[in-house]
């Protein structure tokens, strides 16, 4: 009975799903290029493609790529051509990111970072149809 018990734990202790801890969110972040997925208010909400303008529509036809060195590039999704760069760095011990590149530039407020989804959070500056705040969500570009 003893050795049933301590088989039983022993695959429950090694059975369970370890929580995925990001320890270097630099490194994920970096690890590929991103795509804009959606824009969310901050309850989780879906905004509608009427809600933004076109200067936030255009944020979708592009990947970013936030390189190890602090360079960030904005490339074309169909035609693979970089259309602009700039800089970028996590502040406030990684809690902001400040984003310094043409058409995409502000500090923005990390909700989430992992290997699978990045969301950051903007003060809506007018680009948007919703409230003061703006959730927007990456996935990695493939």
């Amino acid at each position: 009975m003893k050795n049933i018990l301590l088989l039983s734990m022993v695959l429950f202790v090694f059975g369970c799903k370890k929580t995925e801890t990001i320890t270097e969110p630099k490194k994920v972040i970096s690890a590929n290029f991103w795509k804009l997925d959606r824009f969310a208010d901050v309850e989780g909400k879906t905004l509608s493609q009427n809600q933004l303008n076109s200067q936030a529509q255009a944020l979708f036809g592009l990947d970013y790529e936030f390189r190890n060195d602090n360079v960030t590039r904005a490339k074309d999704r169909i035609t693979k051509q970089i259309l602009n760069a700039g800089t970028w760095y996590l502040l406030d011990a990684n809690q902001t990111l400040d984003i310094d590149i043409l058409g995409f530039k502000g500090k923005f407020k990390v909700i989430e970072i992992s290997k699978n989804k990045m969301i950051l959070q903007a003060e809506n500056n007018k680009m948007i149809s919703a409230g003061q705040f703006v959730n927007m969500e990456f996935l990695p570009a493939l």
